[in-house]
């Protein structure tokens, strides 16, 4: 008997100990190259600061897109759905942490049972009735360290949903200021083509004098009255744009369509130099990084409790209450009843379930940590390709300017000289074509620029906090 006492005591011991060695805790073995992930001038950017880490309110500088940005995270459908998301992980999570707990059921019951008088039990009993009221509990105990990964795979969860939550706001706020800075553009293309209108309108008073007059052919009278249906068909072209971009920030609010009040400033609002920070910043800024993280710990965590299924459990089972065959004798203390069971289970053959399930989570935590690296990868694509294009739309607007200045000067000069007959009105024609081009890509060249330095701020984890 005293051996029997040993031998047990040291199956205890070397169990609890090897529960150290089935359960693991995660260490991140990803690690950002600070000097290579990003592809950028290091002469047109600061790495001192990281202007992703502003605040949307004090990025954007124009009230009224920040009233907006603000009616979006509070109505917007997206939103909405994610923070419901985020409760059902904090419910899930609720549960994960109470697995440790015991399992408690309370019960009360009656019974009556008729039995047969030609059997001995009937013939000696007769009819039988119980009554019977109790408590059973069952607890297992975390040997292997399976429920603690349960809890942790729970938490990991409703950090993803936290995460997720945030990204949809970031995307929401970039896409809110994106359609914002839209509307100005297009008011400027509308401006510009309202201007061009009036233009061509007095160009064909003109061209219809000197043909009149027998200067021009009807050709030139023709070609400038095409000139202006052109500038006609662009102008409804940017009203239409206009309405969809006002639908779009309408829809983004959770609203239906209506119009939006927008200021008239539309390229000096973003003076300031770039900052961008170092690459290992993603790891606390971009919600969708922080999320493939914990992804990638919620998958570690599966394999561990995947792991622990091929041992055995521990299991303690207990159940308490009063039970008579008299209503009147339940509480007498002779009606009180009490067990205690514990049982240990060893899964021996189960048609290779546990083990497939552990090649499986292990897979799926491959794939956890390729996406992981994958979303470090795309953001520091996002970063080195908003940081180009800002840099290289800069030089284009400089041209571009140079470019509408040169066209202006030539309609100006054509005109003079087609109305003293030293040029032909195909040169002015062609001179005020170019000037309207030249003037709708140089705002758009600007919206882009603006636009990529939404994008930018985004791409450094922006517009979430």
């Amino acid at each position: 008997m005293q051996y029997t006492r040993y031998i047990i005591i040291g199956v205890l011991l070397s169990t609890l100990f090897s529960s150290c060695l089935v359960r693991k805790d995660y260490n991140r073995t990803v690690e950002i190259d600070n000097d290579h992930l990003y592809r950028i001038n290091d002469d047109n950017v600061d790495h001192e600061e990281n202007f992703g880490q502003i605040v949307w309110a004090d990025f954007f500088k124009d009230s009224l897109l920040n009233q907006y940005i603000d009616r979006a995270i509070l109505n917007n459908y997206d939103v909405r759905i994610a923070l419901e998301n985020v409760e059902i992980a904090q419910s899930l999570f609720l549960q994960g942490k109470s697995v440790n707990l015991p399992t408690v059921n309370g019960n009360i019951g009656a019974g009556y049972t008729q039995n047969s008088a030609n059997t001995p039990v009937g013939s000696v009993f007769g009819n039988q009735q119980q009554y019977n009221v109790g408590i059973d509990m069952s607890w297992e105990a975390d040997v292997w360290g399976k429920l603690k990964s349960t809890t942790e795979a729970t938490r990991m969860n409703l950090l993803t949903q936290q995460e997720v939550k945030k990204a949809i706001v970031s995307n929401l706020v970039s896409q809110v200021a994106y359609n914002y800075y839209r509307l100005i553009g297009y008011d400027k293309q509308k401006e510009i083509l309202l201007k061009t209108i009036k233009s061509r309108e007095e160009s064909l008073e003109v061209t219809e004098a000197l043909y009149k007059a027998g200067e021009l052919t009807l050709v030139a009278v023709k070609q400038t009255e095409a000139l202006l249906y052109s500038s006609k068909v662009l102008l409804v072209e940017a009203e239409k744009n206009i309405q969809i971009s006002e639908n779009a920030i309408s829809f983004l609010m959770g609203e239906s369509g209506h119009e939006i009040d927008r200021d008239s400033v539309f390229n000096d609002r973003f003076d300031f130099k770039l900052d961008v920070g170092l690459p290992v910043q993603l790891l606390e800024n971009r919600p969708d990084v922080k999320a493939a993280e914990y992804n990638l710990i919620n998958a570690f965590e599966r394999v561990n409790i995947a792991k622990a299924n091929f041992y055995p459990s521990f299991r303690i089972s207990a159940s308490a209450g009063l039970q008579s065959i008299a209503v009147q004798d339940w509480f007498n203390p002779q009606s009180f009843l009490f067990n205690v069971l514990g049982q240990v289970t060893q899964p021996i053959w189960n048609q290779r379930q546990i083990k497939t399930q552990y090649e499986i989570t292990q897979s799926e935590e491959k794939i956890a940590l390729h996406n992981f690296e994958k979303q470090i990868l795309l953001a520091g694509q996002e970063v080195s390709n908003s940081v180009l294009i800002i840099d290289k739309q800069a030089e284009k607007i400089i041209n571009q300017e140079a470019e509408c200045e040169a066209y202006r000067f030539a309609v100006e000069y054509s005109q003079d000289l087609l109305l003293s007959g030293s040029a032909n009105y195909l040169e002015v024609i062609t001179a005020r074509q170019n000037l309207l081009q030249a003037e709708l890509i140089l705002v758009n060249n600007k919206l882009e620029k603006i636009t990529e330095l939404i994008r930018l701020y985004k791409a450094l984890g922006g517009g979430w906090s």
